[in-house]
């Protein structure tokens, strides 16, 4: 307790309202997974999607996820009720290689064994990412933690995979690089790996990584046929595109983005898109460069995980694990510069917009999409790079950790 109270009082604050989030938000999903019967609340999770997936799979009926939707989710409704609310899937075959045991359970045990395993996968990959950081670095990861179990979403498992790689790519880069390998599930928040992984010229990453994601895509092609990619590429992928243009609400307040921000204010998909590229590629030039200019991993690392929601369109809030990691070293290092009231206001609501961005959504506020901006000007000073990145001549980059 004294070591808590010793924290600054902004990261206090954060302790305090996910304190309250978490019975809030969380508690009672952990009542309704082992009260008896099925909380419909409960049932519209994005995890059905999960569990319904294996229960196809292990049925023999694995093509009616890459079919036409309403095959899909009449699946859901069976298994669900006929007043169950849209649910759409939308990963590729090889996500399944990662869920198929969930079908062996039923719904409330497969979720509660879901989140359990993945937390602790989060947990022990977060750990080995930050290495020994005092208490702030964990309660970075607090509001992270309590909203990915109220979604009961893949938010703890893709962190994990993320986090890890990024841990292990110097110690053990064969690991690393399947961990990016099985990232490609969920290719979008991947999008700047490649570009770290050559800045540093980690070659034995990414031969894993490439090997480790071919042979996702043959087995998945050979255990769950050539039909699986073939229904994913003419079936999902253009049902998602339309997802990500027509739907409106809390989809669009849960998404980060300068697109999802764009939007939620009634922009059309086409021009929202235009708008972010604008915005997302000159950032990606500057954090590509950053990269081959950055001599210190632990900066480049906190320049990946920021800038990744700044240049993907489509990252939701249970993603945000990922950013928890940046946070986690933010806030355990001093600030290079006399401007620490500023940079700690930045970190801390950085730190609360897993918890906050969705109500600020709903008033079609973009306070995700603000505080990235800020965070990544602020990630891009600690790196000692001012916004013009001259040159700082070829001094060998520190190793990662």
């Amino acid at each position: 307790m004294r070591r808590l109270l010793a924290l600054p009082k902004p990261y206090l604050f954060v302790f305090a309202v996910t304190s309250i989030a978490a019975v809030t938000l969380a508690w009672p999903v952990g009542n309704a997974i082992v009260a008896p019967g099925l909380d419909p609340n409960l049932a519209d999770k994005d995890f059905a999607n999960y569990w319904l997936a294996s229960r196809l799979l292990l049925s023999g009926k694995v093509q009616d996820l890459f079919g036409p939707w309403d095959v899909y989710f009449g699946h859901l409704r069976e298994a669900f009720g006929s007043e169950y609310p849209w649910h759409n899937w939308s990963y590729p075959p090889h996500f399944l290689f990662l869920i198929w045991p969930l079908g062996l359970f039923g719904y409330e045990t497969a979720l509660l064994l879901f989140l359990a395993t993945t937390g602790v996968a989060f947990l022990i990959a977060y750990r080995a990412f930050i290495g020994e950081r005092g208490l702030v670095a964990w309660v970075a990861a607090l509001p992270f933690m309590v909203l990915n179990f109220w979604a009961a979403q893949n938010g703890y498992l893709c962190a994990a995979l993320a986090l890890g790689a990024l841990a292990l790519r110097e110690k053990n880069p064969i690991v690393a690089g399947i961990l990016l390998g099985l990232l490609t599930a969920k290719p979008q928040i991947g999008l700047l790996f490649p570009f770290l992984l050559v800045a540093e010229r980690r070659w034995s990453v990414i031969a894993s990584a490439v090997i480790t994601t071919l042979l996702l895509v043959v087995a998945s092609a050979a255990v769950f046929g050539l039909d699986s990619w073939r229904g994913y590429i003419q079936n999902v992928v253009p049902y998602q595109n339309a997802v990500m243009g027509q739907l409106r609400g809390l989809f669009l307040a849960m998404m980060p983005s300068v697109y999802g921000a764009l939007r939620n204010w009634d922009f059309s998909p086409d021009l929202a898109l235009m708008l972010h590229l604008a915005v997302a590629l000159p950032a990606a030039l500057v954090v590509i460069t950053a990269f081959f200019r950055v001599k210190d991993a632990r900066d480049r690392d906190i320049l990946l995980l920021v800038a990744t929601f700044i240049i993907t369109p489509y990252a939701l809030t249970y993603d945000l694990g990922l950013l928890a990691g940046a946070l986690g070293l933010m806030a355990s290092r001093k600030p290079p510069s006399p401007e620490s009231g500023a940079r700690l206001s930045i970190v801390t609501f950085a730190m609360l917009l897993p918890l906050a961005m969705i109500h600020f959504g709903l008033l079609k506020i973009p306070l995700a999409t603000i505080v990235l901006f800020a965070l990544f000007f602020v990630a891009l000073r600690d790196a000692g790079l001012p916004l013009d990145l001259p040159p700082r001549g070829n001094a060998k980059m520190d190793a990662a950790p």
